[in-house]
């Protein structure tokens, strides 16, 4: 730039906003003269109606939640058992990667699984979940 830093921000310095014109200030006296309107009657019991149902809806969750009896609906679930298999190694062949050098794939494949049972309604919950791992081993070539 050919101007000068200093001279636009001296420039900047010396500007000072304008007053605001007669109706501005007007129209801001008007509004701090006019009174509050109380709140209608109607919007009061509203009011009053919906924090009375909110208590009473705290009030019920709490009593519900603080009870000690559990719900013989409910299933009980217990472990029974959970294994892991033995893991099954696939080795593939070399891949060239993107800077010259070789490296061999290795996949890992394994299943989790954990049984639940509720011996009060009689119902078992098997989870099943297979599970894989891939890894870049590199190959040293001489």
């Amino acid at each position: 730039m050919s101007e000068d830093y200093n001279e636009i921000e001296s420039a900047l310095r010396s500007l000072r906003p304008r007053s605001p014109g007669p109706s501005v200030a007007a129209g801001i006296a008007r509004a701090l003269q006019t009174p509050a309107r109380p709140a209608a009657p109607k919007k009061n019991i509203i009011l009053w109606m919906s924090s009375a149902l909110a208590t009473a809806a705290c009030l019920v969750g709490v009593f519900l939640f603080s009870r000690n009896e559990s719900n013989s609906l409910s299933p009980e679930y217990q472990l029974v058992s959970a294994e892991q298999s033995p893991a099954a190694v696939d080795i593939l062949s070399p891949v060239e990667l993107s800077d010259g050098s070789y490296a061999r794939p290795v996949r890992l494949l394994w299943n989790n699984t954990t049984h639940w049972a509720d011996t009060k309604n009689n119902t078992q919950l098997i989870d099943y979940r297979p599970a894989q791992q891939l890894a870049l081993i590199p190959v040293e070539t001489y």
